[in-house]
């Protein structure tokens, strides 16, 4: 991935969820970016936990203590869990001391890719400066964004291309 250290704004825009969702993730310790006078900066490996622990609050639900503990687990065994299955990382966890262990696969490789393809969506979303906007930024932001959208738009074709081409 990209060497490329993200503000929220831009985090919430390559992972595909709102900024106050992604807010509460780093409020509560599930994620720990970067804090650098006093902004936070989500670099790959940040973004790859984050979309992990996203993952894992859609499917099971979870409390943020519980989920903030998985992530712990994570990071710590990161290397490992890819030595294992590099396509899958899989939890297994027990909710509650009653209830039997449950498994629980994360797809690491293809959120990994997910994210590679999703990082041109962090270009659209610059930070304008602080304070008195300077002449012309309006144009350049307008600008900026009709060159996102075509490359979006050059690359559905090539994907819609390719998936046609397989058709019978």
């Amino acid at each position: 991935m990209q060497k490329q250290k993200l503000k929220l704004k831009q985090a919430s825009a390559v992972l595909q969820i709102e900024p106050k969702e992604l807010q509460n993730m780093v409020q509560f310790g599930v994620v720990k970016p970067k804090r650098f006078e006093g902004t936070y900066f989500f670099d790959a490996n940040t973004l790859m936990v984050a979309k992990v622990a996203f993952c894992l609050k859609e499917s099971l639900g979870t409390r943020t203590s519980v989920l903030s503990k998985l992530m712990d687990v994570f990071l710590a065994s990161e290397k490992e869990f890819k030595a294992d299955n590099p396509k899958y990382v899989v939890f297994e966890c027990r909710l509650s001391a009653e209830e039997d262990p449950i498994k629980i696969g994360v797809p690491f490789r293809a959120l990994g890719e997910q994210l590679q393809e999703q990082m041109i969506r962090a270009d659209l979303y610059r930070d304008l400066p602080r304070g008195r906007k300077r002449r012309g930024w309006k144009k350049e932001f307008l600008e900026s964004l009709t060159e996102a959208a075509k490359r979006d738009r050059r690359s559905l074709r090539r994907g819609n291309l390719a998936d046609s081409s397989s058709l019978p």
